[in-house]
């Protein structure tokens, strides 16, 4: 679900700074710039790990901010293929459920990929599973917490001057996962416990 990524990048630190101890503004300028962002193909950058290497810094003329070419090490949620996730469930449609883990929202378990047989409830507007004997209905209500096994991830590169959408369009989603609860020990964590 973490993993360690190696990145590297040319990180400027303001002239109102040099006073500071260089390490913590190098810390604080890579975290402000990649923490809670989503590099496509990468993951979800959390936190800084560690720095492999700290070049020396350059200082430009035209605005005396110097520049650090730095190697480091960012802790990123990745969740691999076939990985088992908990989240809650914050939304139904016919189509899917949509479920959260409260720092990704877009995890989708699409109506294929339900426990067998399953339908949707119209009146409650929420997915139900048969269970084998016919007689019982698990209900899958909103803001239980499932467990779900990850069968697709997909990245969307965002830009911040997306001109193709109208102000009443949402912003797409970076990270996109899909799931799977039709299997033994999957599904709603309340249904597995006596």
């Amino acid at each position: 679900m973490f993993v360690l990524t190696r990145l590297s990048d040319v990180i400027p630190v303001a002239p109102s700074l040099f006073d500071a101890d260089y390490t913590q503004v190098l810390i604080e300028e890579i975290d402000r710039k990649y923490a809670n962002k989503v590099i496509a193909d990468v993951g979800l950058c959390v936190t800084l790990y560690d720095f492999v290497r700290i070049g020396d810094a350059f200082v430009h003329p035209s605005d005396g901010t110097s520049h650090s070419h730095v190697e480091f090490r960012m802790i990123v949620f990745r969740p691999f293929v076939g990985e088992v996730l908990k989240g809650r469930i914050v939304g139904c449609t016919d189509e899917h459920i949509r479920v959260s883990m409260d720092f990704v929202q877009d995890i989708i378990i699409p109506s294929y990929a339900l426990q067998t047989p399953s339908y949707y409830d119209t009146a409650e507007k929420l997915w139900v599973w048969k269970y084998s004997d016919g007689q019982e209905k698990f209900y899958m209500d909103l803001h239980e917490e499932i467990r779900f096994r990850v069968t697709n991830i997909n990245f969307t590169r965002v830009t911040k001057t997306a001109k193709d959408l109208s102000d009443n369009d949402p912003t797409p989603s970076a990270i996109h996962i899909l799931g799977s609860i039709d299997e033994d020990g999957l599904g709603l964590s309340s249904w597995w416990t006596s």
